[in-house]
């Protein structure tokens, strides 16, 4: 009965971690003439990651959680050490460039200045696990 119960668990929990699997996407680009590296764990609704300036390098990473606003356009909020530090409106371009979609929008800071924001995706990470 134990093992009858303990292998039950385990398929409702790998059914489970299935519905909650996301993929990493890691993009370059540029916010305006700045290049960065921007990395998103993403499900269908929501993602989050983190990105960081080159010029910084990758020990300065900026927080991210977004979501998505339909129609392949995400929108994400920028947090430095907690706090409110900007956005992204960006949209996923269906077409691909290596197999690997691009993606473009606009980032905007807290003080209203607006960019334009051109990414390319140079990796794409499965992990079932990273929930």
């Amino acid at each position: 009965m134990k093992k009858k119960i303990t292998i039950t668990l385990f398929f409702l929990f790998a059914i489970v971690s299935i519905s909650f699997a996301d993929t990493g996407y890691v993009y370059k680009g540029k916010v305006g003439k700045y290049p960065i590296v921007f990395t998103v764990w993403a499900t269908a609704a929501t993602a989050s990651g983190d990105y960081y300036y080159v010029s910084q390098g990758a020990n300065k990473k900026l927080q991210l959680a977004g979501e998505n606003k339909g129609n392949n356009w995400w929108y994400f909020t920028e947090t430095l050490h907690g706090d409110y530090n900007g956005t992204f409106l960006l949209m996923w371009d269906l077409t691909t460039r290596n197999g690997y979609k691009n993606v473009t929008g606009t980032y905007t800071n807290i003080y209203g200045d607006t960019y334009k924001v051109v990414l390319h995706c140079v990796k794409v990470i499965q992990n079932p696990y990273h929930i």
